[in-house]
């Protein structure tokens, strides 16, 4: 039937325009548009779903202020717990009351406890705020409950997929270029 129609629109700037056929048409239209408000309404949703919050939605969107080489001083000399971990879009359910921290100085050298061991390494800032990991970190190597070992792997494994620091209020966010690696800190009480 849509072909029909499409043939019929090509009869009419070829030249062929009977009367007969804008009646045809007119008919084929007047048919097809419960199909065209049908197929409307789905594209309109299909927009809005594509942009509203999708199924499993990690949270990764920020309008925080990026860190650069310039801004460094923003977030030295604190440190900054972990609360929130997302490694290829999925939410990474963090062990309550248990501590992963993450501080660095103006060198880029890094610090922290990676729930259960130290660990330690450096980066560079580029100056549009890209940050080039330098070096695999290093770190203690004390065994724990499994299950802080596993938080423990996925954190270290996470950390260098990071390539943005951003700061909002109290919040350090490290987060890898597309966000689908997420880490964010709260900035510790002293």
């Amino acid at each position: 039937m849509i072909g029909d129609v499409g043939f019929r629109i090509w009869d009419l700037f070829m030249g062929n325009f009977g009367i007969n056929r804008i009646k045809d048409l007119y008919k084929d239209y007047a048919m097809m548009k419960p199909y065209a408000i049908v197929m409307m309404v789905i594209g309109v949703s299909t927009l809005f779903a594509c942009a509203g919050p999708q199924s499993g939605e990690t949270g990764t969107k920020t309008d925080a202020m990026q860190i650069t080489a310039q801004r460094i001083k923003d977030i030295t000399g604190l440190e900054w717990h972990l609360h929130k971990m997302i490694m290829d879009n999925k939410s990474i359910p963090l062990i309550k009351d248990t501590k992963t921290t993450f501080s660095c100085d103006e060198n880029g050298k890094v610090a922290g406890v990676a729930s259960l061991n130290r660990y330690f390494g450096s980066f560079t800032l580029k100056e549009d705020g890209e940050i080039i990991w330098t070096k695999a970190f290093g770190m203690t190597r004390m065994a724990g409950p499994p299950e802080l070992m596993e938080q423990e792997a996925k954190f270290m494994q996470a950390l260098p997929h990071t390539s943005r620091i951003y700061l909002k209020n109290s919040q350090l966010i490290l987060a890898g270029e597309d966000k689908s690696t997420w880490l964010e800190f709260q900035k510790a009480d002293r």
